[in-house]
């Protein structure tokens, strides 16, 4: 349990991952957002939550990891390196907002919209809302924690075609328009559950034997 949270410390820059003791030795960890994601019989040693405050007296012989922040950061919209490895993108730049990293800009190995579209779509497993760039010469994008029209205009001059995000904000949404840039909204939940796989598999190549499993499956 304590190498799990020692990782997890250096991995992700969280100060204190161990939420509650538990075996010193971890075979099976079932990782979930939510505590209500997680059925109230399961098969495992310790729980991974990423947000493990609601979680009372559940699953009270399990040991539990959490870690919100770096989560978050790393693993979800922002400063995600992790997909923009996966999604092979090249020319990875920080995105830095008023003295804060706020995501990365990349260019993408499509040359298309459709293709992009499709890319992130087969990744992530589906979208909320999408729009194309007006201008398609170039697919530079910015992968974004937040969405307003402050970020809008400050990705825009740094060349960005392509904005992706969690959550699709309605009063950005004019802003993107007359920049013309191309928006995906992934979902927020959804980018969390990309997050969540992601992790389990770093996890099982760190910890050879490790047994993972992600709720909901």
């Amino acid at each position: 349990m304590s190498d799990l949270a020692a990782w997890l410390g250096a991995t992700l820059g969280e100060a204190q991952p161990l939420y509650r003791g538990g075996p010193p030795r971890v075979a099976r960890l079932a990782l979930a957002l939510e505590p209500s994601d997680v059925p109230e019989e399961i098969s495992a040693d310790a729980l991974f939550l990423h947000r493990a405050r609601r979680l009372g007296d559940r699953h009270g012989g399990l040991g539990v990891l959490s870690v919100h922040d770096g989560f978050d950061a790393q693993l979800t919209t922002g400063p995600n390196l992790r997909l923009a490895r996966a999604l092979n993108w090249t020319d990875v730049q920080q995105v830095t907002f008023e003295g804060k990293l706020v995501g990365i800009s990349a260019t993408p190995p499509q040359t298309s919209w459709a293709a992009l579209h499709r890319a992130l779509n087969a990744e992530l497993g589906g979208e909320d809302a999408a729009w194309p760039p007006a201008e398609r010469d170039s697919l530079r994008l910015a992968l974004m924690n937040a969405m307003n029209p402050s970020l809008i205009h400050h990705v825009a001059d740094l060349g960005v075609r392509v904005y992706l995000t969690g959550q699709l904000r309605p009063s950005a949404t004019a802003a993107a328009r007359a920049r013309g840039l191309g928006v995906v909204a992934l979902g927020h939940r959804r980018s969390e559950l990309w997050g969540l796989h992601q992790l389990a598999t770093e996890l099982r190549a760190a910890f050879p034997g490790l047994e993972t499993e992600v709720y909901p499956a």
